[in-house]
């Protein structure tokens, strides 16, 4: 054995060992899991769907796919041509190590394949799936969840998306004022309303605010003045009545939203909370990838500087841009969910550049974003091999010691997301 494997297995074990923090999922209740009607599909879900799409399979085909009561061998018939396609790519890999791991299918190459892997499914869809899975399998000390803060606290920490109160449409105005009993008939109590909203969320175990306006719109948020955003809020309310559609479109809000967005991250500082931007590509397809570029986020870390922000999928594939902002601002911080199973051999590289040029304490090495649970552990085999393998390379050219590898991986898989997170572990 080369002295690189020697350095490769050591770490791989290392981290098999360890109990993590799962930075990111999006996984359901196990009660709402487990009464599906699952079948192999499911394995080809969410990040699958966008590769299916990518290969040229018709939207229409791919929601009948999905569907469950699509019947097993017209599933296979449409899928199967477009497998042959993606199955080799990282998205597919992750599906073929959880298939294998908890049903003892590999990849599949027949319709009865496909149905023997249903069987297994069915069989194992029972209440535990999810102890077994994150918990037995995974080692997963507590995953953050982004979702509901009703989700189980057994398993999750939740993260709650933030983006529609910047959005500022009349359907999440009149929704504030339904819930809470308050007006929000000028922007002033319109950002009360948000805060008393959050305060409470808070107080129910929320552990982070998250943006997705990269599948919407650019990253930069300008400060704005209440008066350009005041403007665009009345016409919000004015122009949203009745049975009118409400049209102002992204240019037109933008004063509203960029003030919101520094008002929302005002309020996370008050609460001493991390917010969490989306960074990176946009899952599917038919974005602009641009509008994702992390270097936009800038200004926000700068004037926010007691406020921690998280780079969501380390900006992937603008990972070493996304460093610089580490490096710059000691509030900002990279997390590796996501990244490794878009590219494992991009994800490498980059983290390998991170180790010679962002402080340790920066990375955050795991989350498995995904929505069917098996798939999780896929992403996570793919994770432990692709830092093991960064890191015995770091070691075998002599610019890392093994001690320091091992300092790095604890810090990336538990004691960086806790400590942002602030989780009692």
């Amino acid at each position: 054995m080369s002295s690189f494997d020697r350095h490769y297995e050591r770490l791989l074990e290392m981290l098999g060992q360890m109990e993590i923090v799962d930075c990111h999922e999006h996984l359901p209740p196990e009660k709402d899991r487990v009464a599906q009607d699952v079948d192999f599909s499911l394995f080809f879900s969410h990040y699958c769907r966008g590769d299916l799409l990518a290969a040229g399979m018709p939207p229409a085909e791919v929601e009948a796919f999905f569907k469950p009561d699509t019947a097993a061998e017209v599933k296979w018939r449409s899928f199967e041509p477009f497998y042959q396609r993606i199955q080799d790519g990282s998205y597919c890999r992750a599906a073929h190590i959880a298939m294998e791991k908890f049903y003892g299918i590999g990849r599949l190459s027949s319709l009865d394949d496909a149905q023997a892997l249903t069987a297994a499914m069915r069989q194992a869809n029972r209440p535990g799936l999810y102890h077994q899975v994150l918990k037995e399998v995974c080692r997963i000390r507590l995953a953050m969840n982004y979702g509901a803060v009703t989700d189980d606290p057994e398993f999750f920490a939740p993260v709650i998306f933030v983006a529609e109160y910047g959005e500022v449409t009349p359907a999440v105005i009149r929704g504030l004022e339904d819930r809470l009993g308050v007006s929000c008939a000028s922007l002033d109590r319109y950002v009360e309303a948000v805060a008393r909203e959050l305060r409470g969320l808070r107080e129910q175990g929320m552990k982070g605010l998250k943006f997705h306006f990269a599948y919407m719109r650019d990253l930069h948020f300008a400060p704005r003045t209440h008066a350009e955003a005041e403007a665009v809020f009345n016409r919000v309310i004015e122009e949203g009545y009745g049975w009118r559609a409400f049209s102002l479109g992204y240019e037109e809000s933008r004063p509203l939203q960029d003030y919101m967005v520094h008002r929302l991250i005002e309020m996370a500082g008050e609460m001493e909370l991390p917010v969490v931007f989306h960074s990176s590509l946009q899952a599917y397809t038919g974005h602009n990838a641009d509008d994702a570029r992390p270097l936009r986020l800038w200004n926000l870390p700068n004037r926010y500087r007691d406020v921690e922000f998280v780079v969501l999928h380390a900006g992937f594939p603008w990972l070493e841009e996304a460093a610089l902002l580490a490096k710059q601002y000691a509030n900002v911080y990279l997390d590796l969910s996501w990244a490794h199973l878009m590219s494992p051999e991009i994800t490498r590289r980059a983290l390998k550049s991170w180790v010679e040029l962002a402080p340790m304490n920066k990375v955050f090495g795991f989350g498995g974003d995904y929505c069917v649970v098996e798939k999780v552990y896929g992403h996570l085999v793919m994770a432990r091999e692709n830092i093991a393998r960064a890191l015995a390379e770091k070691i075998e050219d002599g610019s890392l010691p093994p001690a320091r590898a091992d300092a790095w991986l604890q810090a990336m898989m538990r004691d960086n997301p806790a400590r942002v997170f602030r989780l009692a572990l």
